[in-house]
Order: C-alpha cells, then structure tokens, then sequence
C-alpha cells in the first residue's frame, strides 16, 4: 500500500530543487546545478516509480496521473542529460517537470489531508534538541510553551490548513491571535497571521525556500563577518542564509514572539544548521539585537513580514526606516558609489570650488536658517521670505525641489541643499546651471550637480554610508544624518553647524488639502485618503500622510530630543500639514517680528 504522505513529501522536495536547478542553469551555474540535479534526478525516479506501481490504487483515489506523459517527461530529462544540453534541461524542468509536480502536490493534498495527519513533518524535537546543545535555556523555554501551542491548535481543515488560536491578556484586555499554517503550491507551508483586525502573510504562497533565497542574494556580501536578522517567521530565511554562507559564517536570528519562534521550530527542519552556526534568540524588546547588530563586521537584515508583530510603535518604527534606507542602498548601490566616487574626485580635483561642509561652521553659527521644503503650504507664506533676505543674522537654506520657484519669485537663497542620487533629479537645475547660490549635497547626490552646476559646493558625508563613514574619517570631517530626505537632512546640518534658530517652510509631512507639493515644484497631483493614515494637523485637526511622511516626522522628533538640539529653537512655520512635536508652531509673520 502506498504512503500518501511520502509521495507527498517527495514530490514536494522535488518540486523546490526543481526552482533551484532552473535557476542555476540559466545563470550558467553548472557546478551547482548538476549536483542538485543527480538529487531531483533520484527523487523523480521515485516519485514516477510510485506512480507506476500504484496506478490502480492512485486511480481509485481520484488520483489520475497519466503513466505514459510521466514516462516520457523522465525519457526527456535523460536525453538533454547525455547531450549536456543545459538550456533545455533547464526549460523541461521548468515548463514540463515543474508544473507536473505542483498539479500531482494538489491532487494528494486532500488524501493526505484525510489520513487524519498533517501534511507537514514535524521538526520540534530534532530542533529543540539541537538547539539545546549551544542555548540549553531557549530549548526549555520552547519544549514548556509546548503545551500552550497544542492546546491552541483548533485542528486541520480540508485543505491541510492548521490554525493556532492563542489568548493572551495585557493591560487593554484579552486579545487573540490567530496563526495559520497553510499550504503552498510547492507543499512547504506559509503562515498567515491575524490580529487586531489586520491580516497578513509572512512568507509566499508559492514557494517560500525560493523566496528566502532572493531575500538572501540581496543580503550577502563579502565583507560581513556576522549576520543579525530581525525575525524568525518559519524560519526559511535563516536557514537559506546560513547554507547561501556555507555555515562558515554566524546567522543569529532574534524573535520577539514566542508562538512564532515555536511555529518556526515546529514546521522548518534546521537540525543541521542549529547544530552549526545558526542561533535563535528570544528577544521581546530587541535590545539583544540593538547591541550585537552595531559591532563592527557585523551586518543587520530585516525580515519585513515580521515587522508587523511587533507591538511597541517606536521599535517597529526604527526598524522600519532602517529596512527603507537600507533598501534605497541595496536597490541604487552602483548608483550611490559611482556618485561617491566622482564627487570625491571633485573634492581633490577642485579644491577651489568643492569644499566640505564643515567650512560654513562659523557661517551658520548663531544664525536663524530658514529651511525651505516643498510642502503645499508653502505657497500660502512664501512670499514673506523676501522680508528675509534683508536679515543680516538669517540664512535661507532652499531644498531642491522648491529652488527654481524662490529664483522664480525673486527671492535668492544662501544655500541650496540636494540629496538624491538618480539622475532624473538633475532637472530641477536645468537652465539654473550658471546661478551663483552655493550648493550643499550628500556624497552620494548625482554628479551631475558638481559637474553642471558651478558654483561652489560643500559635501556632507553621511552616517550609515560605509564609503562616507570611512572618507569621513580618513579627511577628519564630520559625519551627518540624513533621516530619510533631503528636508530631514537639511535640519542636521543647521543644528550640527551650529545654527541658533532653524524655522521650516512647507514642511507639511502630510497631503494638505489633497496635494503633494506647492505650486510649481513637482508632481502636484491629489491622492486618495482611503490609501492614507490620518495624523495629528498643526491646527488641532486631523490631515492624511502616508507612510513615508511619518517616518520622516517621528525622524525629526527624535532628532530635536538629541542633546544638542536642545540648544537651539526649532519653529514650524508651515501653515497647514502635520503637528510635529518638539517644534514650536508659529506663523511666518510672528517669527519675522522677533527677528
């Protein structure tokens, strides 16, 4: 009689190498491709064997698969084989073998289902065991929760679903959380989580191996020693990592919920890994993963679903603008290190136009700057900045979006501040290439601003760029936060330049009345509220930002709780958009009577 279970299970593991060989092959990998082929090639023996020998028996069950196409699909890998023949080897695998697999995966699920067994292996013991020869505390914690996570479990449904009902009680109330274990199309399972009316999926409901191993070619580089990775979900990032390194590298992964880390050793098998150097840490506040993800060598990754389960707002939010930062370098990092290098180029080429910007210490120093961002309230004050111009202890420091509507207006900035680093910003100068307004820019801003634009020009290196960090260090100059945009940027420089007073135009972090940007700076295009998330308003009121807007905003609010800007007074003088706290909120024509 045959095992639906391990015909399952075969073809399951079939099916996953399956995505890996394509892969391979098609990166001519063929050192790797062939050895994981000659394992697929052994499991589909066995599977087609199965099917061969329990045809009748399969049939009964409602389980047809055609003898002759699988004996065929066979015959067909082993002739690209002997003709080494990679390309089509390859594309047999992938547009035949593949969706073979996944259709035969869908037509034993409900039998497996019915055996009253789970579809899934269960890895508890063999994982606690290991676990516990390297972290004897952890393992006991999760061999006594144990109990709890059994009495959760509501049961399977018909499609192999199995759900964890867990209640826990904290000072609000009792709230549930509700964790499903489902199926995928290639049979290793997923988890989707509800709670507190919201919904979500930590892993792909295709083939979540496959998709840790994209998360992991992201992540991999050659100069990190360590790896510190936020989130456990059911553990296949961790385990793609920690094989992807060879195992000659530490992966710690560091969980914050305890269901999940038990769910995580329950259904991923990680014996070997755990028994090499991979760990799991149970850390409710991240302070573990705080502290060892700052060493030197070491390297921080984020498992985004996860961010999602933690609870405390201002951890999930720190981690959150690290994951957005962190990606905006991985996506553009040939980008920003071209940049870097030009600019730097330009620094010891022109020593006479290009400077650092610690020079303007003593410019800033004990000045009111104005920060000009392009928020849509900035129209409504704007044209009060010309009052400005004739303060002898004030600066404008004009963003680069907004630039071209202060020259429009007449009115001249002392500065100009830019940040981005893809080309397409490169119009906001267009046909200002010749003004004379010095410009402050990150290292990493396009260069087309140093070559086009000639006026002078004042680098800042940034934090959290290793190539800055290490320039930084190397020219003994200082290095700045960026927080996310060129507004946030703008703020650290006047505090760390020593600026006594910092007052914000069109700073809005929000889409006052339905808008994006002031009148004749960029996209000025409405947005629909139902895609936002309504703030607190200056004026008492709620307005709508999206998730990047309050970001940038709590960025700012933790910036001004710095010590050092607690010696300087900062003023929002944008008439509309976000309340941000720590900033005094004054009209433009209060703050231009005390100056």
């Amino acid at each position: 009689m045959i095992n639906i279970r391990e015909l399952y299970q075969k073809t399951r593991d079939a099916a996953h190498w399956a995505l890996y060989i394509v892969d391979d092959f098609r990166r001519c990998n063929l050192d790797s491709g062939i050895r994981l082929y000659r394992n697929f090639l052994s499991y589909m023996q066995w599977i087609l064997k199965a099917l061969l020998q329990n045809a009748k028996e399969l049939e009964a069950l409602g389980i047809t698969m055609n003898p002759s196409c699988a004996t065929e699909l066979l015959k067909g890998l082993l002739h690209a084989q002997e003709q080494k023949d990679y390309i089509l080897l390859a594309d047999l695998i992938d547009m035949q073998v593949y969706p073979f697999l996944t259709e035969l995966l869908n037509l034993i699920r409900p039998f497996s289902v019915s055996q009253d067994t789970s579809l899934y292996a269960d890895y508890l013991q063999t994982n606690l065991k290991a676990l516990e020869q390297k972290d004897a505390e952890l393992a006991a914690m999760l061999q006594e929760h144990t109990a709890l996570m059994e009495r959760s479990l509501t049961g399977q449904s018909a499609d192999g679903t199995e759900t964890y009902k867990v209640k826990e009680t904290d000072r609000i109330g009792e709230k549930e959380t509700v964790y499903q274990i489902e199926a995928t199309s290639i049979g290793y399972p997923t988890c989707r989580i509800e709670r507190e009316g919201q919904q979500y999926y930590l892993h792909s409901n295709q083939d979540p191996y496959a998709e840790a191993g994209r998360w992991v070619m992201e992540l991999v580089d050659e100069e990190t020693k360590a790896y510190h990775i936020l989130g456990s979900g059911l553990g296949y990032h961790g385990v793609r990592l920690y094989w992807a390194l060879v195992g000659n590298y530490p992966v710690h992964i560091y969980e914050s919920d305890l269901h999940m880390l038990w769910l995580c050793m329950k259904y991923c098998r990680m014996e070997d890994a755990l028994s090499g150097k991979l760990f799991f840490h149970y850390d409710p506040k991240y302070k573990q993963l705080a502290e060892a993800s700052g060493m030197e060598g070491h390297r921080l990754g984020i498992h985004y679903p996860s961010l999602r389960g933690i609870s405390d707002t201002r951890i999930r939010e720190k981690y959150e603008q690290f994951f957005i930062q962190d990606s905006s370098y991985r996506n553009a990092k040939l980008l920003l290190q071209g940049n870097f290098d030009a600019n730097l180029s330009g620094l010891e080429n022109e020593p006479d136009r290009i400077f650092l910007i610690d020079r303007l210490k003593d410019t800033f120093a004990g000045k009111t700057v104005f920060i000009v961002a392009a928020g849509p309230s900035l129209d409504k004050n704007v044209a009060m900045l010309k009052e400005v111009q004739e303060k002898k202890d004030c600066l404008i420091l004009a963003t680069g979006t907004v630039f071209r509507k202060l020259l429009g207006m007449d009115i001249l900035p002392d500065y100009v501040i830019l940040s981005e680093a893809n080309g397409r910003v490169l119009a906001q100068i267009a046909g200002l290439e010749q003004t004379d307004v010095p410009m402050l820019m990150l290292s990493t801003a396009n260069h087309g601003f140093m070559t086009k634009y000639r006026a002078a020009h004042y680098l800042i290196f940034q934090e959290g760029y290793p190539r800055a960090e290490t320039a930084a260090a190397l020219l003994e100059t200082s290095l700045y936060q960026t927080g996310g945009s060129v507004s946030t940027t703008a703020l650290d420089v006047s505090i760390r330049l020593g600026a006594a007073r910092v007052v914000f135009l069109g700073l809005d972090l929000a889409f006052t009345d339905n808008l994006a940007h002031a009148q004749g700076t960029s996209n000025r295009v409405a947005t629909d509220v139902e895609e936002l998330m309504p703030v607190k308003a200056q004026n008492g009121g709620v307005v709508y930002a999206d998730h990047k807007f309050v970001i940038y905003r709590k960025w700012i609010e933790r910036r001004l709780l710095q010590e050092d800007s607690q010696k300087i007074e900062v003023i929002n003088a944008t008439e509309g958009g976000s309340y941000v706290e720590g900033m005094k909120h004054m009209l433009l024509a209060e703050v231009l009577k005390q100056l």
